[in-house]
């Protein structure tokens, strides 16, 4: 995984959506579309940066409460389309030996993603979470500026080329609204949840409980605010600074709605507008931006 100090490896595109090398191959993604789903799998399904963490641990702490679970939140590895440093196996082949019921992720979009995911069948759960492109790209611009200190690389674009590159479609995991518009096809099939990010920040409790009914969880309230108190943006964030992996103790940043307003210009802004109006309009699906 060491790279040379000023250089990292491009991200590379493969059949509408983009990869990065050191994680992911085309044979990885290829591999994907027949992947098999146990039937009893809970399945996230997020872009980049729009609450996954969050949503592994809000499931994990309910699976566990419930007595359907045994494994912790930091034993279930990244992504399925990935080999991630801190576990040193590829995700699908962890998976493989970890006890049903799993909990199963992944960024990737509709048409990639393995078919048991995307056009599910019998019990499989899945829950779709979504957060405002604005926020999106500022998050993943943090993330992925210091995912290359983390790499000992000095080579990153500025924040003007990361927002640009979203804005494109061109940024790691691909294009935003190819994504979210893929997904969104499934939200009338029972088999999926949709929330949006900025809903679960406004009112956690909500979102944990349209979960716990997905789910078929009951817990009493006093189990039910403990899973709540500690699944707060602070209270995540501590727990992840003391991770062993790599990349867990910077996951967390501000966690707030709206932020995008410290580093959006004024362009940047209205080009990110028209886009929104251009892909979703008519579409049933929208956005808080603050």
């Amino acid at each position: 995984m060491q790279q040379n100090q000023n250089k990292m490896p491009k991200l590379f595109e493969y059949k509408g959506a983009f990869f990065d090398p050191l994680l992911t191959t085309k044979e990885m993604v290829d591999n994907m579309l027949d992947y098999v789903i146990r039937d009893d799998d809970i399945v996230i399904v997020t872009y980049l940066k729009a609450g996954t963490n969050w949503t592994i641990e809000i499931v994990n702490k309910l699976m566990r409460a419930a007595g359907k679970m045994a494994i912790h939140a930091k034993d279930i590895p990244w992504y399925l389309e990935a080999e991630v440093p801190g576990f040193g196996k590829p995700t699908h082949v962890i998976l493989a030996d970890q006890p049903s019921p799993r909990i199963v992720h992944t960024h990737l979009p509709w048409h990639l993603a393995p078919k048991m995911i995307s056009t599910p069948k019998g019990k499989i759960k899945v829950i779709v979470v979504m957060r405002n492109p604005k926020d999106t790209a500022v998050s993943l611009y943090h993330f992925l500026h210091k995912v290359r200190l983390l790499h000992n690389s000095a080579c990153f674009p500025s924040w003007d080329q990361c927002a640009q590159d979203f804005l494109d479609g061109k940024t790691l995991g691909g294009d935003f609204y190819d994504h979210a518009l893929g997904w969104w096809q499934m939200r009338d099939d029972p088999h999926f949840l949709f929330l949006k990010y900025e809903d679960m920040n406004k009112d956690l409790t909500s979102a944990i409980r349209k979960i716990m009914t997905l789910l078929d969880i009951r817990l009493d309230d006093v189990t039910l605010s403990g899973i709540v108190e500690s699944c707060t943006f602070d209270s995540l964030k501590a727990d992840w600074a003391e991770s062993r992996i790599p990349a867990k103790p910077f996951m967390a940043r501000k966690g707030v709605v709206g932020d995008w307003k410290n580093t959006f210009t004024h362009s940047q802004s209205k080009a990110y507008d028209a886009k929104y109006m251009e892909r979703l309009e008519g579409t049933g699906l929208q956005f808080d931006f603050e």
